[in-house]
């Protein structure tokens, strides 16, 4: 399938979000390249809660469900708890690449069609590592988010 979504597309997304507001220009231009197109249909399930994170989705139209699911007296409850749109995203946030468990905290559920930009956990790790400057500025977001001091003259 042609991708829909070009390049300038993919780096406003990489733009708007705060934990890559510090990259060059460059390195925006390298992460965009990471950036994958991936449609869903109404009712497709796009991430599942309690599977691992192993990538994040920018919503670049349509819109999804955010749903807890539980099991009470063996019967399922889906609760609503919020409506994602188009700008969003799935997966990127406080407990996204930082999530200490490492796994989805809900599920999410495609509400309309959607065209969204998949970045692989996976290949955003190796692009740090391959890129100090990314690497340092994503080492001091997570100790902010963690509450850590990433001052070398803490530990003396």
């Amino acid at each position: 399938m042609t991708e829909l979504v070009d390049m300038d597309v993919k780096k406003s997304f990489i733009k708007k979000q705060n934990i890559f507001s510090q990259l060059t220009e460059e390195e925006t231009d390298i992460l965009a390249s990471l950036l994958f197109e991936k449609h869903f249909s109404p009712n497709d399930t796009i991430v599942v809660e309690g599977e691992p994170v192993d990538s994040v989705y920018f919503i670049v139209s349509g819109t999804a469900d955010v749903r807890h699911v539980s099991i009470q007296n063996n019967q399922t409850h889906i609760q609503s708890l919020t409506t994602l749109q188009p700008g969003t995203a799935i997966g990127l946030n406080e407990t996204g690449f930082y999530s200490l468990s490492g796994v989805r905290t809900a599920t999410v559920v495609a509400l309309t069609d959607m065209v969204t930009l998949r970045l692989s956990v996976a290949a955003f790790h190796g692009f740090s590592l391959a890129n100090s400057h990314v690497n340092e500025v994503m080492r001091k977001n997570a100790a902010k988010i963690l509450g850590f001091s990433t001052d070398s003259t803490a530990e003396e």
